[in-house]
């Protein structure tokens, strides 16, 4: 809690109590150096004095010492501090001083004739220094918890703006991807109808509409995973499960995309990788979006799959590594390219589209699974993402991730075969 203290006296009123004509108050402007300006010249009437009537050499042996000066100078110029001469007046200067911490110095002076300033004088200003210091000090605690407050109002609007904004898109998801669904199998009846009809013409038509409203759809699903991660929503459904027939589902389902660039695809799957216990949807999502990313900014290369099993630290280790020889990013690319709605740059996103929330969600998908992507990459050169997930994910990890992420009530309908990751159109 800050200290509290009386107002500090107006500088004009230390000027009249001691009995100077002037008063000077200097101020630190960096804590580091203790660097002094002067921010207030006063005479006993209030009004204001040239800046530069004070002695330097009086003002740095008060903030050297840390204590009190009073000193006289001479009318002919003979008497010196420090090795520099003073001028022809009596001057008294105090440090504002709290523990070791130097606010800075009020200084004062007055003509020859008065007399010096007393040891009374003395004391007197040290205390008034003491003063200001305390008053300034207050004035810092409590100006820095105003912020604080103001800061913490900030966040937690925020915060109920994001909440807001998750709800929305949740809501919005699931109220756009029921005629989506709608849309997709009624196009997929009139394929059959014309195919068994012969009405082949008609059938690139039903085939475009399908493709649309996937993709449509596929979009719809990342801004619903989107939401849920944000909302803590996005739970873990562990099961043991092949890790290659995992990983032929997804390169089956993605690989015309892969193609349809001219590009050449390489799978390099270690032998016998045998079973792991994760989340079998999420690591098809994973290899989807990571392909289907390599697949968009590559043209006429080189896509490799390579998918091994380690011992690590902590057990064994499942290693996913996706490399191309695509566009590649710059360094300052990568440092965003896991953010939310971050692309590489605008011109990007202008000619390959998308939304940026795929290898958004991928990282909150491998993060989830308490594992992590990184990526390498350089620019006209290609990507490298790689993958580290647990081959087996204990019961007690994911009580962590579901306690870290608590559920909240469900606010879409998670049912049906439309679910995240059954398409691969990548965004």
């Amino acid at each position: 809690m800050a200290r509290k203290s009386s107002p500090p006296l107006a500088l004009h009123e230390v000027v009249r109590i001691l009995g100077a004509e002037h008063a000077y108050l200097l101020l630190c402007i960096d804590s580091t150096t203790e660097r002094l300006m002067v921010r207030s010249a006063r005479d006993a009437a209030g009004r204001e004095v040239p800046p530069g009537g004070y002695s330097a050499a009086v003002v740095e042996r008060v903030r050297m010492s840390r204590e009190a000066v009073a000193v006289s100078g001479s009318e002919d110029g003979s008497a010196s501090l420090d090795g520099s001469p003073l001028p022809a007046r009596h001057m008294l200067a105090a440090p504002l001083l709290l523990g070791h911490r130097l606010f800075g110095v009020v200084y004062l002076d007055r003509g020859l004739a008065p007399g010096e300033f007393t040891s009374d004088d003395v004391d007197i200003l040290t205390a008034i220094g003491d003063h200001l210091a305390l008053a300034m000090e207050s004035a810092h605690t409590e100006r820095l918890e105003s912020e604080r407050r103001a800061l913490t109002r900030s966040q937690e609007a925020a915060l109920d703006a994001n909440r807001a904004k998750s709800a929305f898109i949740a809501h919005m998801s699931h109220e756009l991807r029921t005629p989506l669904t709608a849309i997709i199998g009624y196009s997929e009846l009139l394929e059959e109808e014309f195919q068994d009809q012969g009405e082949s013409p008609y059938v690139p038509d039903v085939q475009r509409i399908q493709s649309a409203a996937k993709h449509l759809l596929a979009l719809i699903n990342n801004m619903l995973d989107l939401s849920k991660i944000e909302a803590g929503k996005m739970d873990l459904h562990v099961e043991e499960f092949d890790l290659a027939e995992v990983l032929d589902e997804a390169v089956t389902a993605i690989l015309p995309l892969l193609e349809r660039g001219g590009n050449t695809f390489i799978r390099r799957v270690q032998p016998g990788m045998g079973s792991v216990w994760l989340d079998r949807m999420k690591v098809r999502q994973v290899v989807l979006n990571l392909l289907g990313n390599s697949a968009k900014f590559t043209t006429m290369g080189r896509i490799e799959l390579e998918v091994t099993r380690e011992v690590g630290a902590d057990g064994e280790v499942v290693v996913l590594r996706v490399a191309d020889t695509g566009i590649g990013m710059s360094p300052t690319q990568i440092k965003r390219i896991f953010e939310e709605f971050a692309q590489g740059s605008a011109a990007t996103t202008r000619r390959y589209g998308g939304t940026g929330l795929g290898l958004a969600i991928t990282r909150s998908f491998c993060q989830l699974m308490h594992g992590d992507i990184e990526v390498t990459s350089s620019l006209g050169e290609g990507s490298v993402f790689t993958v580290r997930l647990p081959a087996l994910l204990r019961e007690d990890a994911v009580e962590e991730a579901v306690e870290a992420a608590p559920p909240l009530e469900e606010a879409a309908d998670e049912g049906g075969p439309m679910h995240s990751g059954t398409f691969t159109w990548p965004v």
